[in-house]
C-alpha cells in the first residue's frame, strides 16, 4: 500500500501504530490537525533516542568531563538553577544518591543555567551545599544536544552505552532515579 492510500485510510494507520496505546491515535489526530503527519507522530512516540552522545564540558572546578569517559556508567544530567526552588529542594538527595551509588557504576552530573553566577560562584554553592558531584555551568543552546527541556530541573538518563533513554520534569527523587536505570537496562 502506498504512502498516499495509508493516509486516506486512517483506520489502517492506527491499527499500524499499535492502537493500544492510546497516546498513539491522540499523537495521530494532532499531527493530522497539524498537517504533518507520520513523520511527527513517529518523533513523537520515540522513547529512546538510538545515537551515543557526545558532551565534553569544564566543571566549575575547571576539570573536563566526557561522556565518552563514562561508557559503561549511567549517568545522569540535571538540569538546575540556583534561584530555582525545586531545583534546591532536590539537591540534597541528588547528592546522596551519587555518593551512595558511585561504586555502582551511577554517576550523576548537575548542570546549571543560571546565567548571573560565574563558575567561582556555583563552586562555593556546590561546597556549601556539599554536591559531591560535577557541577557545570551551561547555556540553553548546549542543553539542545539532550533534546526540548520544558522547564527546570529535568533530568536525563544516560545509559551505559552514551544513548540518552529517559527524562524527568520536576523534582526527582532517589527512588525515582532507581526506577528510571531499572526502566532502562
Amino acid at each position: 500500500m502506498s504512502v498516499r492510500k495509508m493516509w486516506m485510510k486512517p483506520n489502517l494507520w492506527v491499527l499500524f501504530m499499535q492502537p493500544w496505546v492510546p497516546m498513539n491515535a491522540w499523537i495521530y489526530r494532532v499531527s493530522r490537525w497539524l498537517g504533518v503527519g507520520l513523520g511527527l507522530s513517529l518523533v513523537l512516540t520515540a522513547t529512546v533516542w538510538a545515537a551515543p552522545l557526545e558532551f565534553s564540558k569544564q566543571d566549575v572546578n575547571g576539570k573536563t568531563h566526557t561522556l565518552a569517559s563514562e561508557r559503561g556508567n549511567y549517568v545522569v544530567i540535571n538540569i538546575w538553577a540556583t534561584w530555582c526552588p525545586p531545583c534546591r529542594k532536590e539537591l540534597p538527595e541528588l547528592a546522596e544518591f551519587a555518593k551512595t551509588h558511585a561504586k555502582d557504576h551511577i554517576k550523576v552530573w548537575g548542570l546549571s543555567v543560571d546565567t548571573n553566577q560565574s563558575p567561582g560562584e556555583l563552586s562555593l554553592f556546590a561546597e556549601e551545599n556539599n554536591l559531591g558531584y560535577p557541577i557545570f555551568k551551561t547555556n540553553p543552546t548546549e542543553l539542545a544536544l539532550f533534546g526540548h527541556v520544558p522547564g527546570i530541573p529535568t533530568t536525563f538518563l544516560i545509559n551505559p552505552k552514551g544513548e540518552l533513554v529517559a527524562r524527568h520534569v520536576g523534582a526527582i527523587t532517589a527512588m525515582q532515579l532507581m526506577q528510571m536505570i531499572k526502566d532502562n537496562p
